[in-house]
């Protein structure tokens, strides 16, 4: 298959999609389409549509990639599209908005993919606290420790420190799920803190206003016996592993739906 896909050229992220939709294929990324043979594809990536397109027959099969509809490129855009074989709007919002741009062309849905490194990112579970060894059997450090070693496929983190609120915010919003790994507290905060930022969370029964906070909080919460921690090991892996998303759509998916598409129009 002969591809070229044509960039806006401004850097933004687009360009780095059409990049690798060229790679993938072992196309052309070019920011003016070339003439193309008539099984060839030019993928038209959202606003090259507004370039004053000449001679469309010349560029083989024609597809036009739109992230939304923008009334200032209403005469290009919509020239663009009428001419094209085939329409991806990146969202079902996107695609009832060109239902009578073009009819009887090819449709198809395709979001742009989460980053590789956020979907092959570990899921992580947070510990807040400072640590010391004033605190070491009271807080539960050896379960982090030994959490750390058996399970490197999770990322483990620990505030370490008190944070600015939106630093606090980033931190827990980061976070699969969070475990307190205590014996014995007052508190703590970190509990109220991860409920009120709805993550899931590990902690121990009796210890602190744990209870009182798992009775309002059931469905996020998996609660054990202090110091117990083969099971609360065991939990903490199955909760973190549950609450990982992994129905994001990733760059496999994406290449995969355009190949799908392209395969249809040659």
């Amino acid at each position: 298959m002969k591809l070229q896909v044509i960039v806006s050229g401004d850097g933004w992220v687009l360009d780095k999609h059409g990049e690798m939709l060229a790679g993938a294929f072992g196309g052309d990324l070019r920011k003016h389409p070339k003439e193309m043979p008539n099984d060839g594809i030019t993928y038209l990536m959202n606003y090259a549509q507004g370039r004053k397109l000449e001679l469309f027959d010349c560029y083989g099969k024609v597809v036009s990639m739109l992230t939304h509809h923008e009334p200032r490129m209403n005469d290009t855009w919509h020239n663009a599209c009428k001419l094209s074989d085939a329409l991806v709007p990146m969202s079902d919002t996107t695609r009832a908005s060109i239902t009578e741009v073009k009819s009887g062309a090819i449709v198809q849905t395709i979001p742009l993919p989460v980053p590789d490194y956020i979907t092959k990112r570990k899921p992580r579970i947070g510990i807040a606290g400072i640590r010391n060894p004033a605190n070491e059997h009271r807080k539960g450090w050896d379960l982090v420790d030994r959490l750390r070693a058996d399970h490197p496929e999770y990322d483990i983190t620990v505030t370490g420190g008190n944070l600015s609120e939106s630093d606090m915010l980033a931190w827990y919003r980061s976070l699969d799920l969070y475990l307190c790994p205590s014996r014995y507290e007052g508190g703590p905060m970190g509990v109220i803190e991860a409920v009120a930022m709805g993550i899931d969370i590990v902690a121990p029964r009796g210890v602190g206003w744990c209870d009182d906070i798992k009775a309002y909080f059931e469905p996020h919460y998996s609660a054990f016996t202090p110091g117990d921690y083969d099971s609360m090991e065991t939990a903490v892996m199955m909760e973190a592993a549950d609450g990982y998303e992994h129905d994001l759509t990733t760059t496999s998916d994406y290449i995969e739906s355009h190949r799908r598409l392209f395969d249809s129009l040659i």
